[in-house]
């Protein structure tokens, strides 16, 4: 096919569009671990759509109210935090998206320095030129008080909040694949 071929130009166009998307989303990951670290609530809660889900822990936080409303108390209880996004799955078919998110988080709560592993899946829309996020479901790995890293990560009992209980991690135990990886 020849580089003036207006089918190759079209191809093109379709090529380097699909890339542009994937950066503008990982810009969006990017900018909202940043927004989230410096308690800037009016850019997390704008980088939602008006009807968006927001799910941690089985609850779900639904539009930019409910979605305020649950980055203040969480922002309210971190003295600090950085969330570090480390790898993206993004499946891009038109205006909308699915991705899966990796990433690792230091937290400062109650005078306790947690660690943490998570995993976001995602959903986004374009909106105009912009992409937003339309669902974000939050699942830990683990969460753990970093001087117990040791005893917090050698068990299923990871997600260690101060003042709760242990309870099992939110994966790998329950995928799928964990269960069966030696029949296959």
């Amino acid at each position: 096919m020849a580089i003036s071929d207006p089918e190759y130009l079209r191809e093109l166009g379709r090529r380097v569009g699909r890339l542009e998307d994937r950066a503008r989303i990982r810009n969006l990951i990017a900018a909202y671990a940043i927004a989230v670290d410096d308690h800037d609530i009016e850019t997390v809660v704008s980088m939602f759509t008006e009807d968006a889900e927001f799910v941690r822990s089985g609850s779900v936080s639904r539009g930019r109210d409910a979605i305020r409303s649950f980055y203040i108390d969480a922002m309210d209880r971190y003295s600090l935090t950085l969330h570090q996004p480390l790898s993206d799955q993004i499946d891009i078919h038109g205006d909308s998206a699915r991705g899966l998110l990796t990433g690792r988080a230091e937290l400062a709560w109650a005078g306790t320095l947690m660690v943490a592993a998570y995993r976001y899946s995602d959903r986004y829309v374009r909106e105009g030129d912009a992409w937003l996020f339309a669902r974000r479901d939050l699942r830990f790995l683990y969460a753990v008080p970093v001087d117990s890293l040791n005893d917090g990560l050698c068990t299923t009992e990871r997600i260690r909040w101060p003042g709760t209980p242990p309870r099992s991690a939110d994966f790998p135990e329950s995928l799928p694949t964990w269960e069966n990886y030696r029949s296959m």
